[in-house]
């Protein structure tokens, strides 16, 4: 009898043990989810100037009231656009007193920051983008007690993003004289940078991938191939007289890009609704 009590109460200490030691682990676990958030369907077709939004979920979240969490971007890799404030903003949403008089309420606002409390389990931050290329981030979230560091944890997240210029210019091809009138002839062209370190290839030709493109613009279709960093045309030459052709539409309503990748079904990037400047 005093056996079995023996055996019974060492194996409820050894499951209180148990019980405690994990505890303890998860107390000390910084772990986290990086998500792409779903309000944006398409995440191939980036470009520099816009803004993403990620999402973060903390797992075994510790609501203790010394307890906090901070996120931050790794910067070590120039090479992958790791750099905060020079290829990409790390940005969190804040609330900021309203400089309307007749708006009361506190207005949102993207605040570019080094890092971020994150002070729930679920939270989301904001990436600026400010270059092209193929971006590899790595995100670090650290949980702190009493100012003190406690676990930490990283995880990776990829994309890529373009800077596309569209443009037309007027170039006037003959004076007018007496007996004729001066001729012009109006481009539309744009150009295409995916980056300038040795990995940015996203619209790159290679030997295993070619990159072509159908231009819709004013009702009309052009199609041609793509040329990173060099001149292509998204609509026909026009040429006039007594003055420059007026400009139809502002506003190239699509382009779209097509990989053909060896034995691999076809890949195709759109890009909708690109401001035309006048050159």
């Amino acid at each position: 009898m005093r056996k079995y009590l023996f055996f019974i109460l060492v194996s409820l200490a050894s499951c209180s043990d148990e019980k405690s030691s994990s505890e303890t682990i998860q107390q000390n676990e910084a772990n986290f989810a990086l998500s792409k958030n779903s309000e944006r369907t398409v995440w191939n077709n980036i470009q520099v100037g816009e803004r993403v939004k990620f999402d973060v979920k903390i797992k075994n979240f510790d609501s203790s009231t010394d307890v906090v969490y901070v996120l931050k971007p790794i910067t070590a890799d120039a090479t992958k656009h790791q750099q905060n404030k020079i290829d990409y903003n790390f940005q969190e949403e804040v609330k900021i007193p309203s400089t309307n008089a007749s708006v009361k309420d506190s207005v949102l606002t993207k605040k570019t920051q080094d890092s971020i409390i994150l002070k729930k389990a679920n939270s989301s931050f904001f990436v600026s983008i400010l270059k092209a290329g193929n971006f590899v981030q790595q995100y670090e979230l650290r949980k702190m007690q009493s100012n003190k560091y406690v676990a930490g944890s990283t995880q990776e997240m990829l994309f890529s993003a373009v800077k596309i210029d569209v443009y037309t210019r007027n170039v006037q091809t003959d004076n007018s004289t007496m007996f004729s009138s001066s001729k012009h002839s109006r481009y539309y062209e744009f150009t295409i940078d995916d980056g300038d370190q040795t990995n940015d290839v996203y619209l790159t030709d290679s030997d295993s991938k070619q990159n072509t493109y159908t231009a819709l613009y004013n009702g009309k279709k052009y199609d041609g191939n793509i040329v990173i960093n060099n001149v292509m045309t998204f609509s026909e030459k026009v040429n006039t007289e007594k003055g420059a052709q007026i400009v139809p539409d502002w506003i190239l309503a699509e382009l779209k890009i097509t990989q053909k990748r060896n034995h691999e079904p076809d890949n195709i990037i759109s890009y909708y609704n690109l401001n035309i400047k006048q050159k």
